[in-house]
C-alpha cells in the first residue's frame, strides 16, 4: 500500500518578528508547543524531493486530526486521494483508480510520523528528541525513532509563534518530504463523520472494509 505522505504558508515576518520580541527568550521543549493538543486541522503544502530530480514533487490539501489515533487526510492537487484512520482500520482512496484499500489500524501506524500528529504526547516515547534552536524565526527540532523498522531515518519540526510550521521527513533513501501548514488551529470543534470513511459507488474495495 502507498504510504501516506503527509502535506502555513509563510506568515507575515511582521507578526512571528513581534511573537519573538514578546516572549522570553527560553529554551522551550515539544511538550511546550504541543503537550496541550488532542485535535488539530490545518491546509498544508507538500513537497518530495529526491536526488536525482532537480525540482520537487508538489501536492497539497488538507489534514484533520484528534487524540491518539483518528485522522483525515486529504490530498486536492495534483491529484485526488484520502486517507482515513478511523481508530479500527486505516482507509485509502485513490479516485484515478476509483480504488478503496484498507487495513486493519492497529499497530499500523505506531512507528509512523502519523503519530507526531495524532498523539504527540508520546513523543517522547517513540523517538529521541533534540532542540535545534531558533534559525529565521523558527525554533526546530530534531526526532530520531527508537524504533528501528521506522520509515524514516528522522523528523524535524519548526515552530513559528505557538504553531507548528514545518515538518520534515528524511528517509534512508535521501529522500525528503516538506509539509508546510496554514490556517492550522489547535484543538478546534471537530465534526465526528470527519473521521468516518464513505466508500464511493463503484469503486474496487480492496481489503477488509467490515461490511
Amino acid at each position: 500500500m502507498k504510504f501516506i505522505k503527509l502535506k502555513i504558508n509563510k506568515l507575515g515576518l511582521l507578526i512571528i518578528f513581534s511573537f519573538f520580541m514578546s516572549t522570553p527568550l527560553q529554551a522551550k521543549t515539544i511538550n511546550d508547543y504541543l503537550g496541550h493538543v488532542k485535535s488539530m486541522s490545518a491546509k498544508f503544502e507538500q513537497f518530495v524531493f529526491n536526488e536525482s530530480t532537480q525540482e520537487p514533487e508538489e501536492s497539497s490539501g488538507t489534514i484533520a486530526v484528534i487524540s491518539p489515533d483518528k485522522f483525515r487526510l486529504e490530498y486536492n492537487k495534483p491529484y485526488k486521494q484520502i486517507y482515513v484512520a478511523d481508530g479500527v482500520r486505516l482507509w485509502s482512496y485513490d479516485e484515478d483508480l476509483e480504488q478503496v484499500t484498507v487495513k486493519k489500524q492497529e499497530g499500523l501506524l505506531a512507528n509512523s510520523p502519523a503519530m507526531v500528529l495524532g498523539n504527540p504526547g508520546q513523543l517522547d516515547t517513540a523517538y529521541v528528541i533534540k532542540a535545534q534552536g531558533v534559525t529565521k524565526f523558527v525554533d526546530w527540532f530534531h526526532m530520531t525513532p527508537k524504533n528501528p523498522d521506522s520509515q524514516f531515518d528522522h523528523i524535524r519540526l519548526g515552530f513559528a509563534g505557538k504553531n507548528l510550521y514545518i515538518m520534515e521527513l528524511y528517509d534512508s533513501f535521501g529522500q525528503r518530504t516538506q509539509l508546510k501548514f496554514s490556517e492550522l488551529q489547535y484543538n478546534p470543534e471537530q465534526n465526528s463523520d470527519t473521521f468516518i470513511f464513505k466508500i464511493p459507488d463503484g469503486v474496487d474495495v480492496i481489503g477488509d472494509s467490515g461490511e
